[in-house]
């Protein structure tokens, strides 16, 4: 469980130092033609992901953030970050020029299959302008969200390595290839047992798990609380923590029901693709069928 929020809070301070740097490209325009490409997941010699992917005629800038507070060390003899809180907390990460340089390689692999060869260059941002940092590394560029736009411009200044043709065919691959991220199910992302899962269709009024089948919806037998679509989100949380694919068996397991025809007639009505017949009946879904839930449990919740 440790593990899981601490991914938690990175994920969210990953998040926002993203938004930051989208807010620079929102606030500044560039004089010349170029394309910005953010949150791109590809895959070389290996899968990579990089926050931010600037292109212009003189190549490709990668910009990864890293919103970590606290005062900055590098160790010299060490491929690490040491993080020192106000309170004396030291904590170590991953030096992000390993991942910066990493990948450079993985995005030279992929333009190099692809036939291109254009200089790839990068820096890592850090949003917070008042942050220190000691013993900073000769070969790492380390900038600031206000400091992007003089550090892309002088870029400008060296010769141009692409015709305007070339640049928008690299921005096209670059789209074609891009893999959306997918971290489910969760269980497998960080190795839980779904055994140690607690089932049951969950009270978005009390928290319980265990809502019971009635004849006008699901009803809580903690708070008395009678919610007509709590299924909807009961089978985004299995989807989500499990699998993707499925059976009317492993979904009344996690509902805790025995109604099979009621489940049946569930998944029909959320339109759950499914394959085969009678009992041989499976089910599969993808990121565009959990969106298309989310978005009707919310239109339900209004």
């Amino acid at each position: 469980m440790e593990n899981i929020l601490k991914e938690v809070h990175k994920v969210r301070a990953g998040e926002n130092g993203e938004r930051i740097l989208e807010s620079v490209f929102n606030k500044y325009s560039f004089p010349f033609e170029h394309y910005i490409l953010h949150d791109l997941n590809l895959q070389s010699s290996g899968k990579f992901q990089i926050d931010t992917l600037f292109l212009s005629s003189q190549g490709a800038v990668i910009l990864e953030v890293k919103n970590i507070a606290g005062r900055i060390e590098f160790p010299q003899d060490q491929n690490q970050l040491i993080r020192v809180l106000e309170n004396g907390q030291v904590d170590a990460f991953e030096c992000p020029s390993v991942q910066l340089e990493r990948n450079m390689i993985l995005l030279k692999d992929w333009l190099f299959a692809k036939g291109y060869s254009i200089p790839v260059r990068g820096a890592v941002v850090f949003p917070r302008p008042q942050q220190n940092f000691e013993n900073v590394r000769k070969n790492l560029t380390l900038l600031f969200p206000y400091e992007i736009p003089v550090y892309l411009r002088k870029h400008k200044e060296t010769s141009p390595s692409l015709d305007s043709k070339t640049l928008n065919a690299v921005a096209k691959d670059l789209l074609y290839d891009h893999r959306r991220y997918n971290p489910f199910p969760l269980t497998k992302s960080y190795n839980i047992q779904p055994s140690e899962l607690v089932p049951g269709v969950r009270c978005e009024n009390c928290g319980t798990h265990g809502m019971q089948t009635i004849h006008s919806g699901w009803g809580c037998k903690s708070c008395g609380y009678i919610d007509k679509f709590a299924h909807i989100q009961a089978f985004l949380e299995y989807c989500m923590l499990i699998d993707f694919q499925f059976t009317n068996s492993d979904i009344r397991s996690f509902f805790r029901t025995d109604n099979k025809d009621r489940v049946s007639r569930m998944l029909k009505y959320l339109e759950i693709p499914s394959t085969g017949k009678n009992r041989g009946v499976k089910y599969s879904v993808g990121l565009s069928d959990l969106e298309r839930l989310y978005e009707m449990q919310k239109g339900n919740l209004k």
